[in-house]
């Protein structure tokens, strides 16, 4: 597993799988552009976020309604978006690799996991 910690979000990624997460910020922690023209915090960070990822051959995660996916939220209240690896490094993963893959990656985000 991979992470990447940016100034507000962290990223932590299954290249093997192609299975990943992204932890987003609280809105009431953004810090607001010097001027009226320029980006708070969180969007500049978010911006280079995206890039990044794209960069590296990641993509947030689609929802059935064609928005991100919310695979969840810390207890904190911040969101957990889902990514996906364009390339995993394996092609075919089994469930079980699968299953694998993303309980560690909700640990390290730090998603509780629902109640049975």
């Amino acid at each position: 597993m991979h992470s990447i910690t940016f100034a507000a979000h962290v990223v932590y990624l299954s290249p093997m799988t192609g299975d990943g997460l992204l932890g987003r910020p609280l809105a009431a922690h953004d810090i607001p552009a010097p001027d009226k023209h320029g980006m708070s915090l969180h969007s500049a960070d978010w911006t280079n976020v995206i890039a990044t990822l794209d960069a590296r051959g990641w993509e947030l995660s689609e929802s059935e309604d064609g928005g991100m996916s919310v695979d969840g939220h810390l207890p904190d209240g911040r969101e957990v978006i889902g990514l996906y690896g364009r390339e995993p490094i394996t092609s075919d993963p089994s469930f079980d690799e699968t299953a694998d893959a993303f309980d560690a990656l909700c640990r390290a985000v730090g998603l509780v996991p629902m109640p049975v």
